[in-house]
């Protein structure tokens, strides 16, 4: 199921008359939220507005949508829901909220408020940037919807055209379509999980390059195995600077450069850091 296909047809109309949708935020009863190109706006029943009093009003329409979207087979996407997330055939991420079954916080008893994601691929790795990324292990760090996932993936891309690149795209969101996987040269692991794809892809695929999005604590094995191994790696972690990485992640010696992403209506400010110590 794609985007367009599981909204709301008053909602979707509005939308399909929009170029570069960036996010989408449905809650139960209330306005419903756009970001078309960076700036924010309420959907009206014609089109975009200010004014929140102008909005378009859903009643209770989440349950119904997360049905729709997961092919009325919510079973199917039970494993990603209870991480409270699921991936649209493209590409695009929706966040879950509502009220948790009791005790039981992997299971939703109601949707109420659902987040949508919309991947673009953007050419934002220039030639000085592509560069310096070359020279070893690359870690991308940002707040949320800095940008992380679109600098990995146009990395991915250039990187492909001289490195054999193995891709691991746990949520389908790194390479969401066939035109965009055909204009690079990566190898891609999609739905599996970091510690699979760095044992068995490394053996399978002889990569030079893994690339990998958002590192949690656990993936720390991982990553300094691979490096070990003579793999390359550039993977992405949320936070605001070297320091927040540092203290989280017993990883900073193994990355010779540090891209830090500040969020500013989704333009990009790179700088970059040797993270060697």
């Amino acid at each position: 199921m794609k985007l367009m296909d599981c909204l709301p047809s008053e909602l979707s109309y509005v939308l399909g008359m929009q170029k570069d949708v960036r996010e989408i935020r449905l809650r139960n009863g209330r306005a419903v939220r756009v970001n078309v190109g960076g700036q924010w706006y309420f959907v009206g029943s014609k089109g975009l507005v200010q004014q929140q009093s102008n909005a378009l009003i859903l009643g209770e329409t989440c349950d119904s949508v997360v049905k729709r979207a997961c092919n009325n087979s919510i079973y199917a996407y039970e494993k990603m829901l209870a991480n409270g997330f699921f991936t649209l055939e493209d590409g695009v991420r929706v966040g879950v909220c509502g009220q948790v079954a009791g005790s039981n916080e992997a299971v939703f008893q109601k949707y109420t408020s659902l987040c949508f994601r919309v991947p673009h691929h953007v050419s934002c790795v220039d030639n000085a940037t592509f560069t310096q990324c070359t020279k070893g292990n690359v870690i991308v760090i940002g707040p949320p919807c800095s940008g992380k996932t679109t600098f990995l993936r146009d990395l991915s891309v250039k990187l492909s055209q001289n490195y054999n690149v193995l891709v691991v795209d746990e949520r389908g969101e790194l390479f969401y379509d066939s035109e965009l996987l055909n204009s690079s040269c990566c190898d891609v692991l999609k739905w599996t999980s970091k510690a699979y794809a760095f044992e068995v892809g490394v053996r399978a695929m002889s990569p030079e390059w893994i690339v990998c999005d958002e590192l949690s604590t656990d993936d720390i094995p991982s990553v300094k195995a691979c490096v070990s191994s003579g793999v390359r790696v550039a993977c992405s972690a949320h936070g605001f600077s070297l320091d927040d990485f540092a203290q989280k992640f017993d990883l900073v010696k193994h990355f010779d450069t540090a891209v830090i992403l500040n969020q500013h209506g989704y333009s990009y400010n790179i700088k970059l850091l040797n993270a060697k110590v």
